[in-house]
């Protein structure tokens, strides 16, 4: 046999192929373009998996609804009855701020009410400067007399007796020049002889200022001032409250009072025109917040300033001086 015919292959060997020579490499049993038994298990798994697609999303639908239901369910039950609560707090809520802002007088008010507390707390530094000048004149005037030698220790702040005002002044005065006195000469244990002398100089001058300047009527004034100052200022509060509602001018007004204030109290407003000005003045205890309008709160600052014409240049004298 020549040599070309042995390196041929046999007919048959290009007939025997395997399964990985029919399904390729990727070893998939489903070929594009083959027909037959292969092909036909590929749509039945195919219809498989769209049924199994369609119930789990009957499922997954199903479970959206419940979810849905339970969550309406959730908020029947337990928001909406909460959104009621919330809303009648707030309704609730509403009607006290509209019953605070009735308590609530004019703003014009509220700024003299601030300017009354400023002139209340000028009174003070007045008594205060007044005190302490007569202090400083009581030594002067015992060092004048020979009864006091070493003025030095006067001088000092820690020396003065706690006295800012006039009845601190008085009440020191009657416990101790009093008791001198009334007893004679005070122990020294209880006063040295400057200190007494210093104290007898202080009553003489406090009662010469008394006799030429502070006159009964003159503190008499001053003191009802101190009263107005602090009624209408630091110590103002709504005390009574209209509620005839419709109309102001009536004879016969209610007033509903705050539990914090006993007793019955009827607005003064309606006889504001037949008011003396003291009593105006003194109504910071009987005028309703409603009342206290713009024209009332001028009219009040107004007989501030001028029923008290007097008290107000001696302050302003002491004050003016000790400033210069």
């Amino acid at each position: 046999m020549p040599a070309a015919a042995k390196r041929l292959c046999k007919f048959s060997v290009g007939l025997q192929f395997t399964s990985k020579d029919v399904n390729g490499p990727c070893a998939c049993p489903v070929v594009v373009g083959r027909k037959g038994v292969s092909d036909g298990e590929a749509q039945a798994a195919g219809r498989a998996a769209v049924g199994t697609e369609t119930c789990g999303l009957a499922s997954e639908g199903e479970g959206l609804l419940w979810n849905a239901f339970s969550l309406r369910r959730r908020i029947e039950t337990g928001l909406v009855p909460r959104q009621e609560e919330a809303e009648c707090a707030l309704r609730h809520g509403r009607r006290q701020l509209a019953d605070l802002q009735r308590l609530l007088p004019s703003v014009a008010f509220l700024h003299f009410r601030q300017k009354c507390a400023a002139w209340y707390d000028l009174l003070h530094l007045f008594e205060e400067l007044v005190v302490h000048g007569l202090l400083k004149d009581a030594v002067d005037s015992a060092l004048r007399s020979g009864e006091l030698t070493e003025p030095s220790r006067w001088r000092k702040s820690n020396q003065w007796p706690g006295i800012s005002n006039f009845l601190q002044l008085q009440l020191h005065l009657c416990c101790t020049v009093g008791g001198i006195t009334a007893g004679g000469e005070a122990s020294p244990n209880r006063m040295s002889g400057e200190t007494c002398a210093v104290f007898r100089h202080l009553a003489a001058i406090w009662a010469e200022r008394q006799a030429r300047l502070f006159t009964g009527d003159f503190l008499d004034c001053y003191y009802t001032l101190r009263d107005v100052l602090h009624g209408w200022g630091s110590g103002w509060c709504a005390r009574v409250l209209c509620v005839d509602g419709e109309e102001d001018n009536s004879s016969n007004v209610s007033c509903r009072v705050p539990h914090r204030v006993p007793g019955p109290r009827i607005c003064s407003f309606p006889a504001w025109d037949s008011l003396s000005a003291v009593d105006r003045l003194t109504s910071y205890s009987t005028v309703c917040p409603h009342h206290l309008t713009e024209d009332v709160v001028q009219s009040l600052e107004l007989l501030v300033v001028t029923h008290f014409a007097d008290v107000w240049r001696s302050i302003e004298l002491v004050v003016g001086s000790a400033s210069t």
